[in-house]
């Protein structure tokens, strides 16, 4: 019998013909964390999902051997794999809007999983459930379980993502970036819960990150990949003080360069004076509305060339400011844009100036309310597509 958990030799991937990961040959032991880094398109989150066998036999030809506890996984059968996703291997993925259903609850997905698993259900799956949303820092957990997707922030979303990769305590957990959309609060709290978890399950985890102080901080060993090969094992400290492939040392001293664009210090771009946005949370027919202020009369300008940084938690309100600004969101205050007032104008005054104000949406695989709006009203001829309408909780 192998001592190891995971055994990869020579695995090599091809989408229609182009090898994306080479030859790739790697152990994972019992209880160790071991992150695989690198470049984007360096094959990564290929690699972790071969493991659970995830990618599309018609698009990916994979090849080699992928063992979990000495039996085959490459080319198993369904029930085989059945069984281990989400059971024994779990996985964090990295954009949970796409890998959540947006048809169900929160509780029906995570009992899903302890229902195919463990066979919970009812009250029992439910106190499992509240369990693992505290774990990973849901706030008012209860108030939660019967929220749809769409109606929780990136950050919570991401969380729930991780619940469900929990709820049977795994030998394996595959975290593909689990802290990309979480603020640096909660990033902290994530990253100890893991390693606690490690410590009491005897869990093996497999990290896959661009953040370098997070792989520091967890990791055992580290794998550096590029054009899908690894060129560099070894251990954590080691690899981060003493590299030996130049594309490691490369990574580890990479720092954004440049210099800020000359500014004018007299002309404001972007004035926002008192800016409100409320939410209705409650109410019905024959019963009151309760509102949430998710906006609470912010006041701020930018000018020309400058760069303004809008930091807080998961929740506090900086997509929705964001969302205001652009006029996506019905908001109370004041907006001008170059000297001219927005606040006041309908989605045909305002198409002139959405050429001149764009976004890039937090998630980028999500079709939302948000996007389509944003389209159908600064590009004429985008289709509208219908999706879940904004609610309280969307940019909470």
């Amino acid at each position: 019998m192998t001592d190891n958990l995971i055994e990869i030799r020579d695995l090599s991937v091809a989408f229609h013909g182009q090898t994306v990961v080479r030859n790739l040959c790697l152990d994972i032991r019992p209880g160790e964390c071991l992150a695989l880094v690198g470049e984007s398109g360096s094959g990564k989150s290929v690699t972790a999902h071969s493991i659970l066998q995830l990618l599309p036999d018609s698009e990916a030809q994979t090849t080699g051997s992928i063992r979990y506890r000495s039996q085959e996984l490459v080319g198993a059968d369904p029930k085989t794999l059945r069984d281990l996703r989400g059971n024994r291997i779990a996985m964090i993925f990295q954009e949970p809007m796409t890998s959540l259903n947006p048809l169900h609850t929160i509780e029906k997905q995570i009992g899903e999983t302890l229902l195919l698993h463990r066979g919970m259900g009812g009250k029992e799956a439910q106190k499992r459930i509240l369990e693992l949303l505290e774990l990973v820092g849901i706030q008012k957990p209860k108030d939660r379980l019967k929220a749809y997707p769409h109606q929780l922030s990136g950050g919570q979303r991401q969380r729930v993502m991780i619940a469900m990769a929990l709820a049977c305590e795994p030998e394996l957990l595959i975290a593909d970036e689990p802290t990309t959309a979480l603020d640096v609060t909660v990033q902290r709290k994530i990253l100890l819960l893991l390693k606690s978890l490690q410590q009491r399950l005897g869990m093996s985890l497999l990290l896959i990150s661009h953040d370098l102080n997070l792989v520091r901080s967890i990791a055992q060993r580290v794998c550096v990949m590029k054009a899908g090969e690894i060129v560099e094992q070894a251990p954590c400290e080691t690899l981060f003080t003493e590299p030996k492939h130049p594309y490691s040392y490369v990574l580890l001293n990479a720092e954004p360069e440049g210099e800020a664009l000359p500014r004018d210090e007299r002309e404001n771009v972007l004035e926002v004076d008192d800016l409100r946005v409320d939410f209705v949370v409650g109410g019905g027919l024959f019963q009151r509305k309760q509102y949430l202020r998710a906006v609470d009369g912010i006041s701020l300008n930018i000018q020309r060339g400058k760069t303004l940084g809008i930091v807080g938690e998961s929740g506090s309100g900086k997509s929705t400011l964001g969302q205001a600004i652009l006029r996506l969101l019905d908001s109370e205050g004041s907006i001008r844009f170059q000297g001219e007032s927005l606040d006041g104008l309908n989605q045909k005054q305002l198409r002139p100036w959405r050429r001149q104000m764009q976004v890039v949406f937090q998630d980028p695989f999500a079709v939302s309310a948000r996007a389509c709006r944003w389209h159908r009203s600064s590009a004429k001829g985008w289709r509208y597509i219908a999706s879940p309408p904004l609610t309280s909780a969307t940019t909470r």
